[in-house]
């Protein structure tokens, strides 16, 4: 019980020196704009890393979600609804939920990694000592990067999902091409778009928020680093699935 009560009260400290973080960045960010060359810079890393990745996955979970659907509707004779099911489950749901892993699993990860490594050899210390704020030089232009690359990276992936799960329903399944397509029309909206787009920018947040606290925390040596990398794609992932549930009842409930 007293272990439960040390590790419960050891989670509120970690959760409150987030916040106390996430503080610190907006404050440097609203004090003086970034370097535009940085945030670009960083967008460019953000889409070359994560976008063939995103894409291919995205692909593969979109034709599962038809051969699931189809097969499911076909046994009350449902299954040219397909097209319904394949847009709304990945608009609203795999698509932001992938997009958010991903930018954990490749430029969340790299960026824990840098940025722990920086204040290994003490390069965050030197920052300080020429009076540059290591808030405002190294986590801003990633904020930034981020938040603005994930509606992108949202709506190219919603759009590979769907591609693949037509080919699958028209292509091996034969469901009509025409009812597949009036069904995505009748049924998704530009709403769902935009309510996609949200789960992004807010899972891209908490990513790059995680990821920076970890790396910027960092123990000393390559297990601090390790440490830290470890303990960003567990909590991301954590943050992403519980903050998704939330999010589709708020939206879509």
């Amino acid at each position: 019980m007293a272990s439960l009560l040390s590790r419960g009260v050891g989670v509120l400290a970690e959760v409150g020196a987030i916040v106390r973080f996430l503080g610190q960045v907006l404050k440097a960010g609203v004090r003086r704009a970034p370097s535009p060359s940085l945030v670009i810079e960083q967008m460019v890393k953000i889409g070359l890393e994560s976008f063939p990745v995103i894409m291919a996955i995205c692909a593969f979970v979109g034709s599962n979600i038809v051969l699931v659907g189809y097969y499911a509707f076909q046994r009350f004779g449902g299954q040219d609804m397909v097209g319904a099911y394949s847009g709304l489950m990945s608009l609203r749901e795999f698509a932001p939920i992938i997009v958010g892993a991903m930018m954990a699993a490749k430029p969340g990860t790299d960026m824990t990694a840098t940025i722990a490594t920086m204040r290994i050899r003490e390069q965050i210390d030197a920052l300080e000592v020429m009076s540059v704020n290591p808030f405002w030089f190294l986590m801003v232009p990633r904020f930034i990067a981020f938040i603005l690359v994930a509606p992108c990276l949202i709506a190219f992936a919603s759009i590979a999902a769907i591609a693949a799960g037509y080919g699958v329903a028209v292509f091996q399944l034969g469901v009509n091409s025409g009812t597949f397509v009036a069904d995505l029309t009748r049924y998704l909206t530009v709403t769902d778009l935009w309510c996609a787009m949200l789960k992004g920018v807010i899972f891209a947040t908490l990513t790059c928020l995680v990821a920076c606290y970890y790396g910027f925390t960092s123990a000393p040596g390559p297990q601090g680093v390790s440490r830290a990398i470890n303990r960003t794609v567990v909590v991301v992932a954590t943050l992403i699935v519980i903050v998704n549930y939330f999010l589709s009842e708020a939206l879509f409930g």
